[in-house]
């Protein structure tokens, strides 16, 4: 449904911009889906006239037309079939801009174009495309279109949900929006003078169906005129999409919009019999409708008939034989309401969806039947200077007496947790329309307005209470929790997602965990992993503690695979760890452990097999911190007993240790009824999500000039750690901005102590080409400082 901002104003006083009356009617329950700026363009069109108009000599359905535009004389081709002289028209000059088109100077077939004539849609104004937008002859040549139609307006279109069938209609919207914002509601004054003559003596009243047919009202005018609606009628009309017609149509349309409640409007002289009907269709009964098609009835649909035929399908759509034509001179109005359920399955069965089966299908109210008929008859009056016949006739079989609710202030404040006055209930309620007739010490008892049915029991009107009052309004009692890290959830995810595409299988393993496992793995007594958390029920010895570490159930899981035949493994699992320290709650961290064993690649034919090594296990370790933000990581000897002496390290970053990885000690492995090399890792990913990690990617610009790569072979102490011999390099000039060990050697010629280290070196500046005797100082630097700190022996 389409709801004006300047058609709204006319009932409530808006002192919002039409983006915080969006945010104000959402957070109240008329929910916005989106906004329309109407007349936006406006300002580039011009009003202006055609002067002349002839047929296009070389195409039959378009017409050359001069068009004046307070200045010049324009040709422009145009292909609207109401196009005419002496009309004045909206004109697009060329470098108008209409949407995401811009309007050019064009060739259409032989006839050049200087700019466009255009529709009610192309302008944004309405739906209307079936020609040209009509301009009244008083229209003042050159000005700006938009000052003179003053059409600017914003348009919401809302969802109304199925209970809310009050909200139908500008002034069920306007009743809402001016309970939210505590301001009075302007209803328009409706009077009518009755006419001398009566209705009765006109027209009689048959209803035949009164199950399905819940309220049916006439009235009739005669004397009208059938004429064009004034621009303020065509304008609001306009504003929500609908076309304007003619007046009495258009007024039928208007108070729908307006109330929310359907009419339609009969030809008198059509009516057979002077008699309207309403029955049941009679079975394959025949009907033309006014959209032009022909619909073959059911014995369930109702319908609007005189003596003689069916004039209407009852809430769905009128017929042609006794629409409104331009001779026209008395109408029957009518006003009705149907059972909701006859309208909805009469409007699908036939695939007809108009904006009153919309309504009569969401059971909207009888009792503003009788409102909407006098304000329909009010304007008719007014606007056509037709007479009313004296009277109205209707057919009300079982009137409803008015729904009355109970509210307890006491229940209020358990439900709402907030503290409300008796004298604020009743301000807002009442500015829904409820009346309060009767007040005792606890209980407020209301009358609940007949277009509100979705107020049945005293929980609605709470919640009636809650959405005037403010949601946002309430106060917070219970701190928000930070129920998951969305950033360390997608980095965990990630992680498993790599780890899986380099050949991983992720294991699950129960949290409660053997104590002799930490034995096995050699763990001392004063690691912080022996501070366990001990179950005060475990199902076993063997299920005693919450497990402090992973990677005794991931080696269980590795002797399970290889006694059923598997002995080429990867394997990891991702888990919470706990521990104590002395605390009543265990601290869970999450950590990812793996193993590998066997032989690297699946077997191929074409391809060597080679078994799995530590630098196989140390490039999957930093792909994976990789992947987690974690770059340029130290690796040192390992102080973990579990790893064999020499082959395992403990991972650093910025001297924090956040893991370890390495070739397990064959002595532990056999504690595990394992017989092969096994290669583990574990991470401490909590702590990494500490860290203050750049994840998203650097960039540097592409180096002008060309790098100069040289190599570098030296003798060096084992004791020495080779990341800490590249550090010192890099430090020893900007030029060299590249290490790379590619070469390690011991054995044969090489003293015990010692090994042989063979390195690349990148050389690279910003600003100019580096020369050989350049490079030749820097690297002699570079001995220099390798020799003072390490005691290198240049090969």
């Amino acid at each position: 449904m389409k709801i004006s901002y300047n058609w709204l104003k006319k009932y409530v006083d808006l002192d919002l911009s039409p983006e915080e009356l969006e945010d104000k009617m959402t957070f109240g329950g008329i929910e916005v889906e989106a906004i329309e700026k109407i007349g936006e363009n406006l300002d580039q069109i011009i009003i202006g006239e055609i002067k002349e108009k002839y047929d296009h000599p070389n195409a039959d359905k378009l017409a050359v037309c001069k068009v004046n535009d307070g200045k010049n004389d324009l040709q422009i081709v145009c292909g609207a079939p109401n196009c005419k002289s002496g009309q004045k028209i909206a004109l697009a000059p060329i470098g108008t801009m209409l949407g995401d088109f811009k309007i050019k100077k064009v060739n259409l077939r032989g006839e050049d174009s200087f700019g466009m004539i255009c529709s009610e849609k192309e302008l944004g104004i309405s739906e209307n495309h079936d020609g040209i937008m009509e301009l009244p002859e008083d229209a003042p040549i050159g000005k700006k279109l938009s000052n003179y139609l003053e059409v600017k307006d914003t348009c919401y279109d809302v969802e109304i949900t199925p209970n809310r069938p009050d909200l139908l209609g500008m002034i069920g919207v306007a009743r809402d929006v001016a309970a939210l914002l505590q301001k009075p509601l302007r209803l328009p004054k409706v009077t009518i003078k009755d006419g001398k003559e009566s209705i009765r003596t006109y027209l009689s009243l048959q209803n035949d169906a009164p199950d399905l047919c819940t309220r049916y009202t006439a009235r009739m005018i005669k004397d009208v005129t059938i004429k064009e609606s004034p621009e303020w009628m065509k304008k609001h009309l306009r504003s929500i999409g609908l076309r304007p017609i003619n007046n009495i149509v258009d007024i039928t349309n208007f108070v729908m919009m307006e109330y929310g409640h359907p009419l339609h409007a009969f030809d008198y002289n059509d009516i057979a019999g002077k008699k309207i009907i309403m029955r049941k269709a009679q079975k394959n009964e025949k009907f033309s409708a006014l959209n032009e098609k022909k619909y073959t009835l059911e014995e369930s649909d109702l319908v609007i008939a005189d003596e003689d035929k069916p004039i209407a399908i009852a809430g769905v759509i009128g017929g042609v034989n006794s629409h409104i034509t331009p001779k026209t001179n008395v109408i029957v109005l009518e006003a009705a309401n149907f059972l909701y359920s006859s309208i909805r399955n009469t409007s699908k069965r036939l695939n007809i969806s108009t904006d009153s089966s919309y309504r009569f299908e969401r059971d909207i109210a009888d009792e503003t039947v009788e409102k909407v008929s006098e304000r329909a008859t009010q304007l008719i009056l007014q606007l056509t200077g037709g007479t009313l016949i004296n009277g109205f006739l209707d057919s009300y079989p079982d009137p409803k007496d008015p729904i009355e609710i109970g509210l307890r202030r006491s229940r209020v404040k358990k439900i709402l947790t907030i503290d409300i006055s008796s004298d604020k209930i009743k301000q807002y309620l009442e500015t829904l329309g409820l009346e309060l007739f009767r007040e005792e010490e606890d209980i407020q008892t209301y009358r609940i307005p007949p277009y509100r049915k979705d107020l049945t029991r005293e929980i609605d009107l709470i919640e009636e209470i809650m959405r005037l009052h403010g949601y946002n309004n309430v106060e917070t009692h219970i701190k928000p929790q930070n129920i998951m890290n969305n950033k360390e959830f997608y980095l965990r995810r990630k992680a498993k997602d790599m780890l899986v595409n380099y050949g991983f299988s992720e294991v699950r393993n129960w949290n409660f965990a053997d104590p002799e496992n930490l034995d096995k793995l050699t763990i001392s007594e004063e690691d912080e992993r022996r501070q366990n958390a001990k179950l005060r029920n475990p199902l076993g010895d063997r299920f005693a503690i919450m497990r402090s570490i992973l990677l005794p159930d991931i080696l269980k899981n590795v002797i399970f695979n290889i006694n059923h035949g598997q002995k080429d493994l990867k394997l990891f699992e991702m888990a919470k760890t706990f521990t104590r320290n002395g605390k009543k709650l265990a601290k869970e961290i999450y950590h990812v452990s793996g193993i590998m064993t066997g032989i690297l690649n699946p077997i191929y034919w074409k391809e060597k097999q080679n078994k799995i090594d530590f630098f196989d296990l140390k490039g999957i370790v930093e792909e994976l911190l990789s992947i987690i933000g974690v770059n340029n990581a130290d690796f040192n000897n390992s102080k973990e007993n579990y790893y064999q002496p020499g082959m395992g390290a403990d991972i650093l970053f910025d001297d924090l240790k956040i893991g370890s990885l390495g070739k397990l000690d064959p002595k532990i492995a056999q504690k595990f009824d394992i017989e092969q090399e096994i290669f583990a890792f574990d991470i401490n990913l909590d702590k990494i999500f500490t860290l203050d990690l750049k994840l998203k990617p650097t960039y540097s610009e592409i180096p002008k000039f060309p790098p100069v790569l040289r190599d570098l072979s030296f003798l060096v102490e084992k004791k020495f750690n080779y990341a800490d011999i590249i550090n010192t390099m890099i430090e020893v000039d900007p030029a060299l901005t590249q290490v790379d060990l590619f070469d390690e050697f011991t054995g044969k010629n090489i003293r015990e102590d010692k090994r042989s280290l063979t390195f690349s070196l990148v050389f690279s500046s910003k600003t100019k080409t580096l020369t050989d005797e350049y490079i030749h100082n820097i690297i002699n630097k570079v001995k220099n400082k390798l020799k003072e700190k390490y005691q290198i022996e240049m090969r």
